[in-house]
């Protein structure tokens, strides 16, 4: 069984004849009770969380007029496809999953930004039907990795095991003492660190994640120029080889001695990158990734 209780807003309360107001309690409780499953819609009340609280840490807290009691069960689940012929799912339709860890937000804004150009591109003729499946293949093990992190984060909070709690508490302070697995942690969580597989024989970057790069022009950061949901294409003088590909690409000259060139996806993952390419190079990558354009115009 799982319970919560949760005030919504503050209280203020004037007390006549006092110097100082009072404010009162407010916040959240969620307890969990292994042994006694209930229905989700079994009744709950007051007194049954201000039970499990003091069973476990002792005192109640003084708890008193709820605004909200629910009972809730952590579902795990995910389907098959992402991608039924005209039908694709994203986010809580595709995935579900208990909230520890707080990864279900950004792998549902993930699964959308991986998935929305797709659809365009196919419905212009930029692209084939091999891109829509792109998305299963791309997303499905990141919600799959998902499930599992998020299984085993809640497992190891709610367990009774003391020899599972003795290596949560060893690997939590082996976490905070080391800043490279701090960081390594925090980048799977949030999602940033997540990477797409890229053909043989690719650049390293791509299919990884691009920061926020320094761009020379109007457009003074690579994520400014993402915001127009095309492609980018960050390099020296690579405006006029992508002039054929206009409204589907944004050209930009890095503002640093940026060696690789890069053709940035609109989710914000690198879809190709070169050391110094030629121009034909380069038309080859616009034209696997953003479809064919009159070669005269090329």
């Amino acid at each position: 069984m799982a319970v919560r209780a949760r005030r919504l807003a503050a209280e203020r309360t004037q007390h006549p004849g006092r110097c100082a107001d009072t404010e009162q309690f407010v916040g959240q409780a969620t307890g969990v009770e292994r042994h006694r499953q209930v229905p989700d819609d079994a009744p709950l009340t007051l007194e049954d969380v201000r039970d499990i609280t003091k069973r476990t840490i002792g005192n109640d807290l003084g708890m008193h007029d709820p605004r909200w009691l629910s009972r809730f069960h952590s579902d795990e689940r995910q389907v098959p496809r992402y991608r039924q012929g005209r039908v694709f799912l994203a986010g809580d339709a595709a995935h579900v999953h208990s909230p520890a860890g707080g990864m279900g937000m950004n792998t549902g804004l993930q699964d959308a930004a991986n998935l929305g150009r797709k659809p365009a591109a196919v419905v212009h003729g930029w692209a084939g039907d091999a891109l829509l499946d792109s998305y299963h293949a791309e997303r499905h093990p990141v919600g799959r990795m998902v499930l599992r992190v998020s299984h085993a984060l809640l497992t190891a909070v709610t367990t009774g095991s003391p020899l599972i709690r003795t290596l949560r508490a060893a690997l939590a302070t082996v976490v905070h003492q080391s800043t490279v697995v701090e960081a390594r942690a925090s980048r799977g969580i949030s999602g940033i660190g997540i990477t797409y597989p890229a053909p043989r024989g690719s650049h390293p970057l791509a299919g990884r994640r691009v920061p926020d790069l320094r761009l020379a022009g109007e457009l003074a950061r690579l994520y400014e120029a993402l915001r127009e949901g095309r492609f980018v294409l960050v390099g020296c003088d690579v405006a006029v080889v992508a002039a054929p590909w206009a409204g589907r690409v944004v050209t930009a000259s890095p503002a640093t001695s940026l060696r690789p060139t890069l053709l940035v996806r609109p989710d914000g993952y690198a879809a190709w990158a070169a050391e110094d390419p030629d121009p034909d190079e380069v038309r080859t990558a616009l034209t696997r990734w953003l479809g064919a354009v009159d070669r005269r115009a090329a």
